[in-house]
């Protein structure tokens, strides 16, 4: 299991050098089966990709692999899963009496904001939510991809969706006002992502990301 895992740390360590230093890489690679025989792969591989995140802040193409991959990893995933478990929870045509932890947390009581008359909207916004939440999965990918054009489009989707979520709640006589907190972090999600396609468009050209 920790010869597999330092192969698999290894791996990254080669995917952040980047084509234009996989020298390094492949010398690391190298050693690391030397280090295999000393019984520490794992300790050899951990200070390899430690070594190689520090040669990335060095210059422009590093820093901007990381910042991209912050954002993918630590903020769109984070975000799909809260988006998930507050759907499923009930959000936003159910009240948590904690509030936002609530819906992340099941946490409190439930109560159903929908009655008879506008019940038959909870699949279209279950399906919304839902539907906005795995989209984020994708982006994610694209974003360390670069492929911005399919950004683009799941930003607009995005935000189609919640138009459309506040057009129905307010349909259904839900406070629209519950909408605001996602609706400032898909924003923030769009601002960031725009932030960094101009940052990669204003990179030398012999800089732009290769992988």
């Amino acid at each position: 299991m920790t010869r597999r895992l330092a192969w698999i740390v290894m791996a990254l360590t080669a995917r952040s050098l980047g084509p234009r230093r996989a020298d390094w890489a492949w010398a690391m690679a190298a050693e690391l089966e030397a280090a295999e025989a000393d019984g520490r792969p794992l300790r050899f591989a951990l200070g390899c990709l430690v070594a190689a995140w520090r040669t990335m802040l060095t210059h422009a193409e590093g820093r901007f692999t990381l910042v991209s991959h912050a954002l993918a990893i630590g903020v769109i995933l984070p975000v799909a899963g809260m988006l998930a478990v507050a759907a499923i929870f009930g959000f936003p045509f159910m009240a948590a009496s904690d509030g936002l932890a609530g819906y992340l947390y099941g946490s409190g009581e439930h109560r159903l904001l929908l009655n008879v008359g506008n019940m038959i909207a909870a699949p279209s916004l279950l399906c919304l939510m839902l539907l906005t939440a795995a989209l984020h999965l994708p982006v994610a990918w694209w974003i360390l991809d670069r492929d911005w054009a399919r950004v683009g489009m799941a930003s607009r989707f995005g935000a189609a969706a919640v138009t459309t979520l506040t057009i129905v709640s307010g349909c259904a006589a839900i406070d629209p006002t519950s909408l605001i907190l996602p609706i400032w972090v898909l924003a923030a999600e769009t601002a960031a992502i725009f932030t960094l396609a101009t940052w990669q468009s204003q990179l030398p050209r012999h800089e732009q990301p290769a992988f």
